[in-house]
């Protein structure tokens, strides 16, 4: 009989482990991200635990810009909403990764909420925010209306929503994942829409969705939708910080 295959572990799980391995001090612990962009780089997870010293300048950008009551979306570890917190915020921390939630409230965030961020109800924030690609989870350009669609009701009156993105850049040599060929792309065959792979000491992750999107495209989107798109940081002509405000 042929030997049996092991089925991909959940998408985001190897990332889990990587952090909570690093939180219980295995500084060791590093991810590999694999990418249809032809991206495949080692991420040391302490990138995951790093300070207020050590914040991208994207990041500086956004945390200046925050007020009110403050949704961190995608909190992973904390960096941000302990930062905010100190600031005297009244910060609300929403994650999905198990690991992730437990090192949330280890380290102290007082308001941690388990859950994908499209679909928890809350009451609206002032301030929305999305960082570390924080656009990415809508996964493509479709998932991207649905949420421009929608996302007004995490928005308070005169709140703001505040999300980095990248313009999606593909790398010339071809990567594939461990566990073979990537899916075909979508219809409108963006290459921003990428399929990303998470290994962690050699066990990937299902393949997911994560959408790169261009400043123009999704401020071309918004406007669609009813946001007020302001393109606030550029870095290398690629990156950036967008406010959307009603």
């Amino acid at each position: 009989m042929p030997e049996a295959v092991a089925a991909p572990l959940p998408p985001l799980e190897p990332h889990g482990r990587a952090l909570w391995d690093y939180f219980q001090g295995d500084h060791d612990a590093a991810i590999r991200l694999r990418s249809s962009l032809n991206e495949d780089d080692p991420i040391p997870t302490e990138v995951f635990f790093r300070g207020p010293d050590s914040f991208f300048p994207f990041e500086e950008y956004a945390i200046e810009l925050c007020r009110g009551r403050v949704l961190d979306a995608g909190a992973g570890t904390g960096v941000h909403s302990l930062v905010l917190q100190e600031r005297g915020l009244d910060v609300t921390a929403v994650e999905i990764v198990p690991q992730a939630l437990e090192i949330l409230r280890r380290r102290g965030v007082h308001n941690v909420v388990e859950g994908d961020m499209f679909a928890v109800d809350l009451e609206p924030f002032d301030t929305v925010l999305m960082l570390m690609n924080g656009i990415g989870p809508v996964g493509t350009l479709a998932g991207l209306d649905r949420f421009l669609a929608t996302a007004g009701r995490l928005v308070a009156p005169g709140g703001q929503i505040l999300v980095d993105s990248a313009a999606p850049v593909v790398h010339e040599s071809p990567v594939l994942p461990a566990a073979g060929a990537w899916p075909p792309p979508t219809e409108e065959g963006y290459p921003g829409e990428a399929w990303i792979e998470i290994e962690y000491r050699g066990e990937a992750g299902a393949l997911f969705r994560e959408l790169y999107v261009d400043a123009e495209t999704l401020a071309a989107r918004a406007e669609r939708a009813g946001w007020a798109c302001t393109i606030g940081f550029t870095h290398a002509e690629v990156a950036y910080v967008a406010r959307l405000a009603r």
